[in-house]
């Protein structure tokens, strides 16, 4: 599976230093299980709290997900066939919140995927927030041996320590890698037990977290 691109984003959500304040609804990160066979729908909505007239653009960062799925792309006022590259929302005022919205349909094939989009005010690319979508689904051909893939992570996103916490009755292997790819921790879980790793030394920014059949975006924030 290919990993973040080499150049290392750190993670800025709602970076308001010269520009209209907003932020992603209800996090920066949605986790969703999709289900086989059916349109899903996957939203990040944007608070605008001022309630000011607000026009948001966006762009692709990067995306990953099985070849056999189908992802496409709505945002505040337009529905694409596919992802392109970037685009520009309708303007929002008062209580409006702008959104991305992913229509996932995974078919019948398993598996996982991440995508990365930046958000930001027109003519004002310094005031962004970055947004992940992590997804994934059994499919319809999975075994129980896909429990195995099912670790509990938490906090995330993360400050300090996250902790990995394995539920089922099998030891999980899993490896954690950084935007640039770089492998930051390995281990095997035993059943019942927990992992702590301590986050205070890393740079903030986004991080994969691998197991059997499932990849999952942790965000590592200050």
């Amino acid at each position: 599976m290919r990993l973040f691109s080499a150049l290392f984003f750190f993670i800025m959500l709602a970076k308001t230093a010269f520009g209209q304040t907003f932020f992603p609804t209800p996090a920066p990160l949605l986790e969703q299980e999709v289900a086989p066979e059916l349109a899903n729908e996957c939203f990040i909505f944007f608070e605008n709290p001022g309630g000011d007239t607000l026009r948001l653009k966006w762009r692709k960062v990067e995306i990953s997900f099985p070849e056999d799925w189908t992802v496409d792309l709505c945002d505040y006022g337009t529905c694409y066939t596919g992802i392109p590259a970037q685009g520009l929302m309708n303007a929002a005022f008062d209580t409006v919140q702008p959104y991305l919205k992913l229509v996932v349909q995974p078919g019948t094939t398993p598996g996982s995927g991440w995508l990365w989009f930046r958000v930001f005010e027109e003519n004002n690319p310094d005031n962004f927030a970055d947004v992940f979508f992590s997804l994934h689904t059994p499919g319809v051909t999975a075994t129980n041996d896909g429990a195995l893939s099912v670790l509990r992570i938490f906090p995330n996103p993360a400050t300090d320590v996250l902790f990995l916490e394995n539920p089922v009755g099998s030891p999980v292997p899993a490896r954690l890698y950084d935007a640039a790819g770089g492998l930051k921790w390995q281990g095997v879980l035993p059943p019942g037990e927990r992992a702590t790793l301590p986050l205070n030394t890393w740079p903030a920014g986004p991080y994969l977290l691998q197991t059997p059949g499932k990849t999952r975006v942790i965000l590592h924030t200050n």
